[in-house]
């Protein structure tokens, strides 16, 4: 983070946690508060070290990083965070289809165990089928490694499925399957195709396959070339995920162990840290295209004519859906091998 990026986050939360001065001593201020939390996260040490190296009574440290933390995320997270509309949905699906060819791909879904101490009377509840103590960060991600929706703070003992299910998201795109109001955008024809699929997410073999959640063919010796295909590209669009809990964790060491803090706390430095991962996303963009003008909403008709992507168009939980959900796949399968394919797709597969 330089200079500029900590000035822009300060004047953020500055109001919000600058305390007020007393007769009996000066409060820590504003700028110091950030730095500390910022250290503690990004260091991976204990917050009695980040204390010594600043001064800082062990007490107020463990009291100053949540409170930073619940800053960052309430005056930053709205505007980085907030819930995508139907067509901020559809406009990532078409930097899905520019950077991973696979359209009308909203995201990457995609869960993360956060290593905490055993939280107090929790039984076996956050002991996870890795053999540690944990709380299930869930994640939806953009083609560029943004988070665009997370929900934070289920048992490490549940599955992936099950958490996505329980999740506002899951919830909302169940409804809508039920008919309720739309959370992504309407179904639309592959690019080069008259075959209209829905606008999905892609997720690992531990989710469930629904109509807007696209997950791989079990299996891992499967002799069909086609289904072969499709997982492969499904595969590669769900990297950003990976990808993206792979930087997080990175860039903020403080997750390379059990987080010292009650669960509570932990749920707010996830939510900072995710909040702070697409600030810096943001400004690394920025930087490498030449500002945010680069990646505003375009239509359909103006995306044909983006370079790289003619070729590729010119080439050719609950079961209330199982079937609609099965021939979405299917479609996807036949367009992957068809005149959505990739030249190099077939080396990939038979590697």
């Amino acid at each position: 983070m330089s200079v500029n990026e900590f000035d822009e986050v300060l004047g953020k939360i500055e109001p919000v946690i600058t305390k007020e001065i007393t007769h009996l001593r000066k409060p820590i201020s504003a700028a110091e508060r950030l730095a500390a939390t910022l250290r503690y996260l990004a260091s991976g040490g204990t917050m009695k070290s980040v204390a010594e190296s600043y001064r800082i009574g062990f007490a107020t440290i463990r009291l100053i990083v949540p409170e930073t933390c619940r800053a960052i995320w309430e005056e930053l997270g709205p505007g980085l965070m907030g819930l995508p509309s139907p067509e901020q949905w559809r406009q990532h699906a078409l930097d899905y289809e520019e950077e991973w060819q696979f359209p009308n791909c909203c995201g990457a879904v995609d869960g993360k165990h956060i290593m905490v101490d055993k939280p107090a009377n929790s039984g076996s509840m956050n002991f996870n089928y890795k053999g540690f103590f944990s709380i299930v960060l869930m994640a939806v991600v953009d083609a560029k490694c943004r988070f665009r929706y997370i929900s934070v703070g289920s048992h490490g003992q549940e599955s992936d499925g099950g958490v996505w299910g329980g999740s506002d998201l899951g919830r909302l795109l169940e409804d809508q399957d039920n008919g309720g109001p739309p959370v992504l955008p309407g179904p639309e024809p592959l690019p080069g195709s008259a075959v209209t699929v829905p606008h999905v997410f892609v997720a690992d073999e531990a989710f469930p396959l629904r109509q807007h959640m696209m997950r791989p063919f079990p299996g891992s010796r499967l002799t069909n070339d086609q289904r072969r295909v499709f997982n492969y590209r499904l595969s590669r669009a769900r990297r950003t995920s990976e990808n993206a809990f792979g930087i997080l964790a990175q860039r903020w060491r403080v997750f390379r162990g059990p987080i010292g803090c009650d669960v509570e706390a932990v749920k707010l430095i996830v939510l900072a840290t995710c909040v702070l991962h697409n600030f810096l996303r943001e400004k690394d963009i920025e930087t490498r295209r030449g500002g945010p003008a680069a990646y505003g909403y375009v239509t359909p008709e103006e995306r044909r004519d983006i370079p790289g992507l003619r070729d590729l168009r010119d080439a050719g939980a609950s079961h209330n859906h199982p079937q609609q959900a099965a021939q979405v796949r299917e479609k996807y399968v036949e367009y992957f091998s068809g005149v959505g394919s990739v030249p190099w797709q077939l080396n990939s597969i038979r590697r």
